[in-house]
């Protein structure tokens, strides 16, 4: 089996992307783990609560450690001409650019692709966390560590391909129409994307938030999820993924998405902005309404996607 590739997972300091605290990473080689990294990172800026509170990390325990900027020839010589893959890769992927742009690091190039994704292909689950397929192909890890989500991650891909028998990583991506890897080139690169369906015209289809709500298994639901019992309206284009898989995703932690904002909106995800529809402002009618809303002394908090999928996970 000539399933080959680095499972690599993040964390960070607090929501900046650049802002990598440890790093962990797992080598996969003729369908086998064949060796793992970890490592602390020094993020050089100040911790959020909030992370330390889900990773464990705090500005004690990376003193004297690597920066990023010293880290990051360890990423490219561990994974060599391997691709990466992560799971909801456009946060790490994301962690990777930005922290290149940062460090104004131009000689990191690579090729990668998204074990959440190809698990909605392959896999009917009620929610495709890693912690969910963890639990459902029977591999245990300590998650929000960066070495062991790593290595979860590199069971799912594995787990995917011997369950459907591909023998390497690019048939797995083709038969779920991802005819290309992402890539990343310094701060820039393309994403992980599937090729359009035949007949599919490009239009946008209506999101069915009742239908999205009759499909959640509320026994399932984690009562003590940051999002469980709370309202959520979404806003310009997501990186990561559609506006509906986000309303999903939210769902499936006891949300309720919104199309609009309301006074019941605890959140508004804001993706990024087109300058052609929102104006010169930036800012879609739906920020302005949280903004307005806010000034009122309503509770509302407005949500980067990085932030919305950190909370998510």
């Amino acid at each position: 089996m000539a399933v080959n590739f680095v499972a690599i997972d993040f964390e960070t300091a607090n929501q900046n992307r650049a802002s990598a605290c440890s790093v962990g990473m797992t080598k996969v080689m003729n369908g086998v783990i064949s060796d793992t990294y970890y490592s602390l990172i020094n993020p050089e800026c100040e911790f959020d609560v909030y992370n330390t509170y889900i990773h464990g990390i705090d500005s004690q325990m990376v003193q004297g450690e690597k920066t990023y900027s010293e880290i990051y020839t360890d990423i490219l010589d561990f994974s060599d001409a391997l691709p990466l893959v992560a799971h909801y890769a456009p946060f790490d992927m994301g962690v990777i650019r930005d922290s290149n742009d940062r460090y104004s690091i131009s000689n990191f190039k690579k090729e990668y692709f998204d074990s959440y994704y190809l698990s909605t292909q392959y896999i009917q689950a009620l929610n495709y966390k890693l912690s969910s397929l963890a639990d459902m192909i029977g591999f245990t890890f300590k998650h929000h560590n960066a070495l062991e989500d790593s290595k979860a991650c590199a069971a799912v891909i594995l787990y995917l391909c011997n369950e459907n028998g591909f023998d390497s990583v690019s048939e797995l991506m083709q038969n779920a129409r991802y005819k290309r890897f992402g890539s990343i080139d310094g701060a820039i690169g393309s994403g992980f994307h599937r090729s359009r369906r035949p007949g599919a015209n490009g239009r946008k289809s209506s999101i069915d938030i009742k239908a999205i709500l009759e499909s959640i298994d509320v026994e399932t639901l984690d009562k003590n999820h940051i999002f469980f019992d709370t309202h959520a309206c979404f806003t310009g284009k997501l990186e990561s993924m559609t506006r509906a898989e986000a309303m999903i995703l939210f769902a499936q932690c006891g949300g309720t998405p919104e199309k609009g904002v309301t006074t019941k909106t605890n959140f508004l995800v804001m993706g990024d902005q087109d300058i052609r529809v929102v104006g010169e402002s930036g800012k879609s009618s739906k920020i302005k309404k949280a903004e307005s809303m806010l000034l009122q002394g309503k509770n509302i908090q407005l949500l980067g996607e990085n932030e919305f999928l950190r909370m998510l996970n």
